[in-house]
């Protein structure tokens, strides 16, 4: 299966991968939709953390859209899947 993505931008974005099985934004915080998200000003090579979904929800994401008929074959699109609510933490793109 291939990585999902977000289309918040207006272009197909792929995700990072994010913890145990999760994927994290590389374009989208829930206040902000841009690529790529800006630096973090006081931490060398760290960007603002993106929205994020971790194993669990991204699985029962694809149960669900397995069961309405969605070819898994293609990549998901995450951008009307991701928590409402935000994070705080910065991550380190390398």
């Amino acid at each position: 299966m291939p990585a999902p993505v977000c289309s918040c931008t207006g272009i197909f974005r792929q995700c990072y991968k994010w913890g145990n099985g999760g994927w994290q934004s590389s374009c989208c915080t829930t206040t902000l939709s841009m690529y790529p998200l800006p630096a973090v000003p006081n931490k060398r090579h760290a960007r603002i953390g993106g929205r994020k979904m971790s194993g669990s929800a991204f699985s029962k994401l694809l149960s669900r859209l397995a069961a309405e008929g969605h070819d898994l074959a293609h990549p998901v699109d995450l951008k009307n899947h991701w928590a409402k609510h935000g994070t705080n933490r910065y991550i380190t793109i390398k």
